[in-house]
């Protein structure tokens, strides 16, 4: 048994083989606008974090790469202990140089010197020459660390001026390698995927967006970043203060957006199962239980649906289903209804978890929480939701409460007259629940042994 998902390999010769979201029309379409497009560009590719992001992009890149579009991935968080983006840009760079063209070599290692020097802001002072044209730009850095500090409190003047005409000329030798690493019938873009840019320190999400608009803005140089544009509003107002208005500051840097449409939800969680190897597990139990997998699949895609469960969240969620999965034995019933709700109120509600589990909480308590998460009306309408309450009345642990529930349903059953959503569905509740007694013969348990299985999934965090 799997407890942790590996990472999602992508083919290169079929990005979309392992496609669970299946979002290979939108990553041709967003192909399409990259391919047309004529370099200077920024594209944002908007969506919460946990959606998938990172999957869309590295097929997209696949996808680019086979029709021999040079392309770079940049996981932006993995550096952000840097103190300026800027140089572990300009490496990646160098990793295109596979043959180790003398001309590329020699315009990346240019790169990198200018690179240093602007990181380096305050010995750009000391650059004695006027103007940078014909500068050997590895002796100017040996020089300025040889004199030490001593010129770094020169004109304010002269020192703008000279950081101006350092970053033309990295301008004009970027431009210049993406020229030479083009051949001959090839198309003429190097993309860019800046990944994870909302997860960073918020510093450093700005330099970054700071560097690419300032340095990068080049013929043929397109660049893709993956964000969540809410979180790196947030970003930025942790730099420039609250009232900072950070969504017209960030326009300055993107040039069109693209908002990732919401999947489908049930693939991806079947898609989960399968790499978990959960659906051959629960396979195994059909013969007893037939309906453990299709019934856990729909209570728990429905539930992260209603709460807008993260994709990553719901691959979490699944890892504590292996866990408990494997404390329950193969001729054991799996109550996956209640599994599936207790799995995501545990994630997306830890207060009504630890009132549920005390017993201070009611199912009433549980379903009003489902139902103001969603569709109410909707909600009253599904099966699922109507199992929900009856097994958690089943499992309450406040044995007298769940005697007065019982007859509070009853009594609405013994109405002559009924037609209102909140009547029919207590109805249907009471049904579910006579089910429940006739099929499980009281045997469900109380709801607190099953949410020991799921609090042990805390000790594999």
């Amino acid at each position: 048994m799997k407890f942790r998902n590996d990472s999602l390999d992508i083919d290169a010769n079929d990005p979309f083989a392992n496609d669970a979201l299946e979002r290979k029309p939108i990553v041709e379409f967003v192909e399409t606008v990259i391919t047309k497009a004529e370099g200077p560009m920024v594209l944002a590719l908007d969506s919460p974090w946990g959606t998938g992001k990172t999957t869309f992009v590295k097929m997209l890149s696949a996808q680019l790469e086979r029709k021999n579009f040079h392309c770079i991935y940049f996981n932006a968080w993995s550096v952000d202990y840097a103190t300026d983006p800027l140089a572990a840009l300009v490496s990646k760079i160098s990793l295109l140089d596979e043959n180790e063209n003398t001309t590329l070599t020699s315009r990346v290692k240019k790169l990198k010197s200018i690179a240093t020097l602007v990181g380096k802001r305050g010995v750009i002072a000391a650059v004695k020459a006027t103007t940078l044209g014909g500068l050997d730009l590895d002796k100017e850095y040996e020089a300025i660390f040889a004199q030490g500090n001593g010129d770094i409190a020169s004109d304010l003047f002269d020192r703008v001026t000279k950081e101006g005409e350092l970053l033309a000329k990295f301008k004009e030798e970027l431009q210049a390698y993406v020229q030479d690493l083009q051949k001959e019938d090839e198309p003429s873009n190097l993309i860019f995927f800046i990944d994870e840019l909302d997860r960073c320190r918020p510093d450093f999400a700005i330099e970054l967006l700071e560097r690419i608009k300032h340095l990068f803005d080049v013929p043929n140089i397109i660049f893709v970043l993956s964000i969540d544009k809410t979180q790196l509003e947030i970003s930025t107002a942790a730099i420039y203060g609250a009232n900072f208005n950070s969504r017209e500051y960030l326009r300055r840097f993107i040039d069109l957006e693209f908002q990732l449409p919401q999947v489908s939800d049930k693939p991806f969680v079947k898609h989960l199962l399968a790499r978990f190897e959960l659906h051959e597990i629960l396979s195994v139990r059909n013969n007893d239980f037939p309906s453990d997998e299709s019934d856990f699949l729909d209570v728990f895609c429905l539930l992260a649906k209603t709460t807008n469960m993260s994709l990553r969240t719901q691959e979490q969620s699944i890892a504590r289903l292996a866990i408990v999965l494997d404390q329950t034995p193969p001729d054991e019933y799996l109550y996956p209804i209640l599994v599936a709700t207790l799995i995501i109120v545990r994630v997306m509600n830890p207060q009504l978890y630890s009132e549920l589990k005390s017993g201070s909480a009611s199912s009433e308590e549980l379903m009003t929480w489902i139902f103001n998460s969603g569709d109410n009306t909707a909600l009253k309408k599904s099966q699922e939701a109507i199992a929900i309450n009856a097994y958690v009345n089943a499992a309450d642990t406040d044995t007298n409460r769940k005697k007065i529930r019982l007859k509070q349903l009853e009594a609405i059953e013994g109405q002559t007259e009924f037609g209102e959503e909140e009547d029919s569905y207590s109805i249907k509740v009471l049904k579910f629940t006579r089910h429940l007694e006739k099929v499980r013969s009281n045997r469900v348990p109380k709801i607190h042994r099953l949410m020991e299985k799921i609090d042990l999934t805390e000790n594999f965090r």
